[in-house]
């Protein structure tokens, strides 16, 4: 069904935005997964300043793997993923630029009275063994699909990480976020909310929500840069084999000390 959905929304939306305003020289288009856009839009709007003569169009999130389809189709100039290449894809010939890292975290709506949880705690919950909090209000678990980089980042915490999010993805009820912002935006909205985003895209978007930390180590661009919190997400920028001269300018400022320093502003670890 999401590979349905995929299929149907990146001709959408592209073909929306295939004439967005008076033609300029040259133009980058970009989408892929949503804990990336955040950034990616600061980086544009720095950017276009830099480069009058460029415009770079951020399109709604298509996921990491809408993304690299849709550069594969020749309907985007760069990709934005939070998983490495496929061999698949890989032999398809676009190439892939890790430019930076970030925090994934749990994160519970405002109305939640807490701040940290345990590991033990978290598989707990998405196994369905704890079900409310401490106040006696309902747990309300957020899931992303099977599929998600989310979902298979937690399957690789542990095995019995592994088999409670295989439990929860069985539960009847719960409220299952497509995309990276679907997920922040369920957050936000469902008193009781719990469930996964990054740092980086609660940073960029100034998103309404409370990340937890985990047994006490807090998720920020310094502890995952030391080590000290345990679980983050590589962002990848994917083009083709031989990008437009525009989209490899823009791959470069992304990876200049002047994108390093928005990227580090908002949530993300800049990689060399």
């Amino acid at each position: 069904m999401a590979g349905v959905l995929v299929a149907w929304i990146v001709p959408f939306f592209l073909g929306a935005a295939m004439f967005p305003g008076p033609a300029l020289a040259e133009t980058v288009r970009i989408s892929g997964t949503g804990g990336a856009i955040g950034g990616m839009r600061l980086l544009a709007e720095a950017f276009r300043k830099a480069e009058p003569g460029v415009d770079v169009i951020i399109l709604q999130c298509l996921g990491s793997s809408g993304g690299i389809r849709a550069v594969l189709a020749g309907k985007l100039d760069i990709g934005l993923s939070a998983r490495p290449l496929s061999p698949e894809e890989m032999s398809q010939g676009p190439r892939q630029t890790a430019y930076a890292r970030t925090a994934l975290v749990f994160a519970v709506n405002p109305d939640v009275k807490r701040s940290d949880a345990t590991l033990a705690e978290i598989i707990d919950i998405y196994a369905g063994r704890k079900t409310t909090w401490e106040d006696g209000t309902t747990l309300r678990l957020i899931l992303r699909p099977a599929a998600d980089t989310d979902t298979a980042a937690l399957r690789n915490i542990s095995g019995e990480m592994a088999y409670a999010v295989q439990q929860s993805q069985k539960r009847e009820g719960l409220t299952v976020a497509t995309t990276d912002q679907n997920s922040a935006d369920e957050i936000e909205r469902i008193s009781g909310s719990f469930g996964t985003t990054t740092l980086a895209l609660v940073a960029s978007e100034k998103r309404r929500i409370r990340m937890l930390s985990l047994s006490g180590a807090t998720p920020t661009t310094k502890s995952v840069r030391d080590g000290t919190y345990p679980y983050a997400k590589t962002f990848f920028m994917v083009t083709r084999q031989a990008p437009s001269p525009a989209a490899e300018k823009f791959v470069r400022f992304v990876r200049s000390p002047g994108g390093k320093a928005i990227l580090s502003r908002v949530g993300h670890v800049p990689l060399p």
